[in-house]
């Protein structure tokens, strides 16, 4: 006997939570909340904003990172955010954005990826992955509209094509991949910039990072959080 009922019969937990339960999805309220006015609190100022994220391709696949502060208008609200989460074991999401909204979004991408492989025993392929997190990101525009925007890097090593690759995306949904790294947030620019001088001065590098990063974040490779200096 199954343990929920509805009519969904396929193998994505999102899906299925669009199909019979759309209630349960995050942030569903927020499509029933008038827009406030100029002189009534606004959300981006009472909300935490995770800033800048980054991911670079390396020879053995992906280098994902973020700093570790978030901020509320123009006041730092914490110094020691989590940004950068496994996806699976060879695919890693970070967030810039709302907190609340990131974090939400990145538990359902969670166990959307480990429902999915228990299901169909298989892994999700990279291609499949990035489209259901475009998904997700669609979904959540409602929010966005209300100033709960969230920006996802996301990036694994693709078993099929033996490399890694980076997953970049628009508030509307919109999906796109860059072939030797991204960055996002309110640092995302001056990161690009950084990353683009370094690696157009070491060509021998041939796309692949060649240089020390000082940090926290995960590896694509093997789903683990390491530490660079």
């Amino acid at each position: 006997m199954p343990l929920f009922s509805g009519s969904y019969e396929g193998a994505s937990f999102f899906e299925w939570l669009q199909h019979d339960f759309p209630h349960l999805l995050p942030f569903q309220h927020l499509h029933h909340v008038p827009q406030l006015g100029a002189s009534e609190l606004r959300l981006t100022e009472a909300v935490p904003f995770a800033t800048t994220v980054l991911a670079l391709r390396c020879a053995d696949g992906v280098v994902m990172a973020g700093d570790r502060q978030a901020t509320e208008g123009f006041e730092i609200s914490s110094r020691r955010i989590e940004k950068v989460y496994k996806a699976d074991d060879y695919s890693l999401i970070a967030m810039a954005g709302a907190a609340g909204p990131c974090l939400e979004m990145i538990k359902l991408f969670q166990v959307e990826m480990e429902h999915y492989h228990k299901i169909e025993g298989e892994t999700l392929a990279l291609d499949g992955k990035a489209n259901k997190l475009a998904q997700m990101v669609k979904q959540n525009l409602p929010a966005a509209f209300h100033g709960l925007v969230v920006i996802p890097i996301f990036a694994g090593y693709d078993l099929r094509q033996q490399q890694g690759r980076i997953f970049k995306y628009d508030v509307t949904g919109g999906r796109y991949e860059e072939l030797q790294f991204y960055a996002t947030g309110s640092g995302g620019k001056e990161a690009r910039s950084t990353l683009k001088k370094i690696l157009q001065s070491r060509p021998d590098t041939g796309g692949s990072a060649g240089f020390s990063l000082r940090g926290a974040g995960g590896c694509g490779g093997c789903g683990r959080r390491h530490e660079w200096s």
